[in-house]
C-alpha cells in the first residue's frame, strides 16, 4: 500500500482564505523511524502567519507517534498535539481518513460534540413557546 500522508490543511484548519505551502520533509530509518514535514501559512496578502512541524514516526525507544506543533510567525511555539500511534494505523483504526484527520487536530476543539441542527418546526414552536 502506498503511503498516503494526511490532508494537512484539514489537522491545521487554515481557513480558506490562506495558503499551506509544504517547505520541504525529511524521513529516517533504522530503530527511530520516520517522517516530518515542514509547511508555512500564508494569509490573503501573502503574510507567513505560521509554520508546522507534522510527524509520524517511532522514536528510539520503539514508541510510535504521530502529531504536529505550529509555531507563530516569531517561531515560538504556540501549540503541539500527538496520539500514540502511526499515522498508517491511526488511518485503520477510523472508518475514513478525514476521521483519522479530524482525530489529529487538537482535542481540546476537535473531539467538542456538535449539537444537532434544528428543524424549520423546532425553531417555531420554540418561539411559540417563549
Amino acid at each position: 500500500m502506498l503511503f498516503q500522508p494526511p490532508v494537512f490543511e484539514t489537522i491545521f484548519r487554515i481557513p480558506v482564505t490562506h495558503r499551506l505551502m509544504i517547505e520541504g520533509s525529511r524521513s529516517r530509518g533504522g530503530p527511530a523511524d520516520g517522517v516530518c514535514w515542514f509547511h508555512t501559512e500564508y494569509d490573503v496578502r501573502g503574510e507567513p502567519v505560521a509554520r508546522y512541524e507534522t510527524y509520524d514516526e517511532t522514536d528510539e525507544t520503539g514508541r510510535a507517534r504521530c502529531g504536529w506543533r505550529r509555531y507563530d510567525a516569531d517561531g515560538c511555539l504556540v501549540a503541539a498535539y500527538e496520539i500514540p500511534m502511526r499515522w498508517s494505523r491511526l488511518v485503520q483504526t477510523t472508518s475514513s481518513r478525514r476521521e483519522a484527520e479530524t482525530a489529529l487536530q487538537d482535542p481540546a476543539t476537535s473531539l467538542r460534540p456538535v449539537p444537532k441542527p434544528r428543524d424549520r418546526q423546532e425553531k417555531v414552536a420554540e418561539g411559540m413557546a417563549a
